[in-house]
């Protein structure tokens, strides 16, 4: 199955997972128990958020990839009208704008991959890998030390201000409307004629010329206020757009800068993936009710005013404020943007942040884009466990830091 199958397939588990479906499929591990995470946390607040996930017409679909063998990391994206719809207890609460969007899905590949055998440790039964994404078929059990491939490690949206399906929409409206003019005209003239001047000939040949010029002018007369409308209501959009997003803009000038540091440390450095990557941290951050033990945040701040936030969504963009080395560490300062849907005092309220975080990793490790918490390979043992909340592998009881294999969040903040 190709990326953009899979980013499709994903998509439409995705909306079914929202109402109460399984986890997808493809979904990996990390990501997977993020989802886990939010569905807990929508109902510890009662709340139920509907996703949908539509297609337009004649939208950009497209995929790019970075290859670092034995892995190939397939960016795939689409545009889609997107929205999510919030309940609570059955009480319709608020719905996000439905407007089209830009898709993002990081689809990674590894060449020459088998899927492996994994058996349950409760009940024994073995099957391939992700027969197990969901715990154990036979048993229920929950456990995530496996990995398997194909898998979607990320996924974000980012907004369009100017939505083509409904401008061609729009268009088809104009002519249609040129066209029922003419009709009606060259039937009202023809009639006149016939009915009035006693001259069916002339009525004829007069309605079709009528009706002609009405349908040509009318046409070119609504397609020119079309899209005088059209223009301005762009231009309004992309104004009020650039007011909201000015921030992201500038933030998002910083990219250069950022990439030009980290391939001095990293050579093979990817934006993409580090930014999938942050975004998974931060929203498994968010939704983790029990933070101090979480091998991906070491920060000392619990962070209790983030467990009312029952949705996030990425506007698109974090601004590099700047990275340090500490010995053998690397520190990298982020201002992350996106937006919450709160759950507080029996109301629900959507608030913009910009959440300042610190991240880590030795200089050491390189970017391993098979890497999962979740089936971490013990470096005195070799055993495979998962790490998430952890940090002594539970065979040998070494210590593990997870700084020596990924990024770690040490500060998160506002």
């Amino acid at each position: 199955m190709d990326s953009k199958a899979i980013r499709d397939e994903f998509f439409e588990q995705y909306v079914e997972f929202y109402k109460g479906g399984p986890v997808p499929s493809n979904a990996s591990n990390d990501f997977a128990y993020y989802l886990e995470c939010h569905r807990k946390r929508l109902e510890k607040k009662g709340i139920q958020a509907i996703k949908k996930i539509e297609k337009i017409e004649d939208n950009i679909d497209n995929t790019f990839n970075r290859e670092k063998q034995p892995y190939i990391l397939d960016m795939t994206y689409k545009e889609c009208n997107y929205e999510t719809e919030y309940y609570k207890d059955g009480v319709f609460l608020a719905r996000s704008d439905k407007d089209t969007e830009t898709l993002y899905c990081n689809v990674l590949h590894k060449q020459g991959y088998v899927e492996e055998t994994v058996s349950c440790p409760n009940c024994g039964h073995s099957a391939g890998a992700k027969t197990f994404i969901n715990g154990c078929p036979m048993c229920g059990t929950g456990f995530k030390t496996f990995k398997f491939f194909p898998c979607v490690t990320s996924f974000y949206t980012l907004p369009k201000f100017v939505e083509r399906s409904s401008i061609d929409k729009g268009l088809k409206n104009v002519v249609k409307f040129g066209i029922a003019a003419a009709v009606i005209v060259a039937i009202g003239v023809g009639l006149y004629n016939g009915i009035v001047n006693k001259s069916w000939g002339a009525g004829i040949f007069f309605g079709i010329i009528a009706g002609l010029l009405t349908g040509w002018l009318g046409t070119i007369f609504m397609y020119l206020g079309y899209s005088l409308f059209v223009g301005i209501t762009a231009f309004s959009k992309m104004f009020a757009q650039a007011a909201d997003t000015s921030d992201i803009q500038a933030a998002r000038l910083t990219r250069k800068r950022f990439e030009t540091d980290m391939r001095r440390y990293f050579p093979d450095f990817s934006y993409e993936y580090f930014e999938g990557k942050m975004q998974d941290l931060l929203k498994t951050i968010i939704f983790t009710e029990d933070r101090s033990n979480l091998s991906i945040y070491k920060g000392h701040d619990q962070l209790g005013y983030l467990n009312d936030v029952v949705d996030v969504e990425y506007r698109g963009g974090f601004k590099y404020m700047g990275s340090s080395v500490v010995g053998d560490v690397l520190h990298v300062r982020l201002i992350n943007y996106v937006t919450c849907e709160v759950w507080c005092e029996e109301k629900l309220a959507k608030y913009q942040r910009n959440f300042r975080i610190e991240v880590v990793r030795r200089l050491k490790t390189q970017d391993d884009l098979g890497f999962s918490i979740h089936a971490v390979n013990c470096p005195t043992c070799g055993a495979t466990f998962d790490a998430m909340h952890v940090d002594k592998c539970p065979h040998c009881g070494n210590p593990y830091d997870l700084i020596n294999d990924d990024w770690v969040v040490i500060l998160v903040g506002e």
